[in-house]
């Protein structure tokens, strides 16, 4: 990262890589916590991904951002004898991920710590490529032309997206973070906020979220054709502390929230109570709902 000469950050001269190799960090760091208390509500989306990928026995196929490893896992079955190579960025994640696949005694998927917008295998490999809530935000751009490059002719890539709005679960308590946040970060609390900062202010980062803007993206890197689909899902926590665990499974909501004073972090869980009352079930549970896009893209 950049430093002045008295070895402190420098903020605001962060590049786009630079702000994808911290998140990736934070991915990493928080690796154990998000396959615990987050992976799981992931499982009825990667499921998704997987009916619209229709892997058939026999099948090579790559999972793109695997991170834990939940959809390479799921995927695992339907292409014996052959199997899945799953890449992330995050060494902790692709750890946690083979850890999850050898308890469940599955032999048939190759963890690789690698760059999704430079997957160093050779063309035209692949039967398809996967992906769940894994596409890069910066430089997805050059992933999709890798991903292209990689699958044979007629095979297909499948992925899930977020739209432009996310759901409650992640917009509530995002808005409260930041309007209780510490006006005197530390050093590793800067470095997030700013890549955060710049990944949120990238048109190109911003353009996942719109179906029409994938759609072009995708015909730039020479798919042939492309399907887009919504589906919504019921999403639901036990009481706000399951919700808390599930937001600060996030690395930067938990720096974040580490960093507030007891005081401002009490004030914190009080708004966000009152602001989830809406989303209340009987008793102490809250229920919600995610809508997503999935996205089956096609190369002769």
């Amino acid at each position: 990262m950049p430093l002045c000469a008295t070895g402190r950050f420098v903020a605001g001269r962060m590049n786009a890589n630079e702000a994808t190799l911290v998140w990736v960090d934070e991915y990493s760091r928080m690796a154990e916590a998000y396959d615990r208390n987050i992976a799981p509500r992931f499982e009825p989306i990667a499921q998704e991904v997987v009916r619209l990928a229709a892997p058939q026995p026999n099948e090579l196929f790559l999972d793109v951002g695997t991170g834990t490893g939940l959809l390479a896992c799921l995927l695992s079955p339907f292409v014996r004898p052959q199997g899945v190579v799953a890449i992330d960025l995050a060494d902790n994640a692709i750890s946690v991920a083979s850890y999850r696949a050898g308890n469940a005694g599955i032999r048939n998927i190759r963890w690789e710590m690698l760059d999704s917008r430079n997957i160093v295998y050779r063309g035209k490999l692949f039967d398809g490529v996967v992906s769940n809530l894994g596409i890069p935000d910066l430089g997805h751009d050059r992933t999709f032309q890798e991903v292209h490059r990689v699958t044979k002719p007629g095979g297909r890539f499948v992925f899930s997206e977020w739209p432009s709005d996310f759901p409650p679960a992640f917009s509530i308590p995002r808005r409260l973070i930041a309007a209780h946040a510490t006006a005197s970060p530390s050093q590793d609390l800067a470095r997030i906020r700013e890549a955060r900062e710049l990944i949120r202010s990238d048109p190109e980062a911003q353009g996942l979220g719109d179906p029409a803007f994938v759609r072009k993206a995708l015909a730039k890197a020479d798919f042939d054709r492309v399907e887009v689909s919504t589906k919504t899902f019921p999403v639901s926590f036990r009481d706000l502390d399951d919700f808390l665990a599930f937001t600060e499974s996030q690395g930067w909501c938990e720096r974040e929230l580490r960093e507030m004073t007891p005081e401002v972090r009490q004030a914190f869980q009080a708004d966000l109570a009152t602001e989830l009352e809406k989303f209340r079930t009987t008793g102490d549970g809250i229920e919600t709902r995610w809508t997503l896009h999935f996205y089956r893209a096609e190369r002769d």
